[in-house]
């Protein structure tokens, strides 16, 4: 936002501002350490570990040298420790806990709380839609703010590089403006309104970027192939990975085209975002990122050598949260998606689920994820009075 930077206390009229973080992993560490490291801001944490957890986390550039300290007033495993005073809540979990753990907290959300997403993609729209209309405020980042990895549980993390901006999105969308000048105040970092909720669901960075490369790397697996030692997840990528990147970039693009009279300018293309036209410019510039470097595939050490691991973050969520949630819109819109049906088919195949029947996306195990249909969204007019 061009619009001059604000205080929190022009919006929450009190003297301190409490702010819930609902999981600790990479991001959520990254988080505590920037949030709880304001003034007049205190920090909850909920954990399902609140023993392993300091009330202050160590900030540490890539050398561990410490750059910055943020504190944490009170950590619990109860949600009525720390949800039921705060007045910010964000989210830094997976989309497939974040589904269940919503439920565990509502009844300890007051109204008017403003509940955030980092990132905000998976469908969180539809699980909060009753907060929503009980007059709660949901935002979700279309990326997360930075990169991180846990250098010590609960007592220091990384910071392995910030972004320049945020671009959030909010529901209702009357309050964008709002939740991204506070935003602005307790990140530091520009935020950009996006013009409605459905620009940070579709956001194609893990839903299209993870699930194709893990297609890649893996369709040929089969129960007793190992690999020597584990794959460099961005270091290692291909043209292979590239071309079917791209081509359900497209599918995604020509979708949000075919969606007229709602503005979706917000997703941006992968090749937009890379700046890269090409498989083999992609390939290049994904390869040579620095604050990817070092990442390693979903894999599990065996006896025998690495294997893949299903039971990963990029296999519980990417696939059902996110390659899904934008088969799902295409489904709606009549589009057909050669290359999305060809990623998902092969999650199908490996982890012995059913999302298709006679090619058709209506499978059983769709009925309890957050696709559009599952939530009354049955044509592009239903879509557009949903997220205008």
């Amino acid at each position: 936002m061009n619009t001059k930077r604000i205080s929190w206390r022009q919006y929450f009229h009190k003297k301190q501002l409490n702010i819930c973080i609902i999981g600790g992993g990479n991001i959520g560490s990254l988080l505590i350490g920037d949030i709880g490291s304001k003034d007049s801001v205190s920090v909850r944490l909920l954990t399902s570990k609140p023993q392993k957890w300091n009330h202050k986390v160590q900030v540490c550039t890539v050398d561990g040298v410490v750059e910055y300290v943020g504190e944490i007033d009170i950590i619990s495993n109860k949600p009525k420790d720390v949800i039921a005073d705060a007045d910010i809540i964000i989210s830094t979990l997976p989309s497939h806990i974040f589904s269940k753990r919503i439920e565990k907290i509502k009844p300890f959300i007051k109204m008017g709380t403003w509940l955030g997403v980092m990132p905000g993609s998976g469908g969180n729209e539809f699980y909060c839609k009753e907060l929503i209309e009980n007059g709660c405020i949901l935002f979700g980042f279309q990326r997360v703010h930075g990169i991180a990895r846990v250098k010590e549980y609960g007592k220091s993390v990384y910071n392995l590089g910030k972004k320049k901006e945020l671009h959030i999105a909010v529901m209702p969308t009357e309050k964008t403006k709002e939740v991204c000048l506070i935003m602005e105040s307790l990140f530091d970092m520009k935020c950009y309104m996006l013009p409605n909720f459905l620009n940070v669901t579709l956001i194609p960075s893990n839903p299209i970027l993870h699930t194709t490369r893990l297609y890649t790397m893996f369709y040929n697996y089969k129960e007793g192939m190992y690999w020597d030692e584990a794959i460099d997840f961005y270091e290692d990528w291909t043209n292979e990975s590239s071309k079917i990147l791209i081509a359900c970039d497209e599918e995604l693009q020509v979708m949000c085209q075919m969606i007229k009279g709602l503005n979706l300018t917000g997703v941006r293309s992968l090749k937009k975002h890379y700046e890269s036209e090409t498989p083999e410019a992609m390939t290049d510039k994904i390869s040579n990122i620095v604050a990817f470097k070092g990442i390693k595939a979903p894999m599990i050490k065996t006896k025998k050598g690495y294997i893949p691991d299903f039971n990963s973050r990029y296999f519980l969520e990417d696939f059902p949260y996110g390659l899904c949630i934008i088969k799902g819109f295409c489904d709606i819109v009549g589009l057909k998606t050669v290359y999305i049906d060809k990623v998902l088919m092969w999650f199908e195949s490996i982890t012995k689920v059913e999302y298709y029947v006679n090619k058709k996306f209506e499978g059983k195990d769709l009925k309890d994820l957050p696709i559009p249909r599952n939530f009354g969204l049955n044509s592009i007019e239903d879509i557009k009075s949903y997220y205008i």
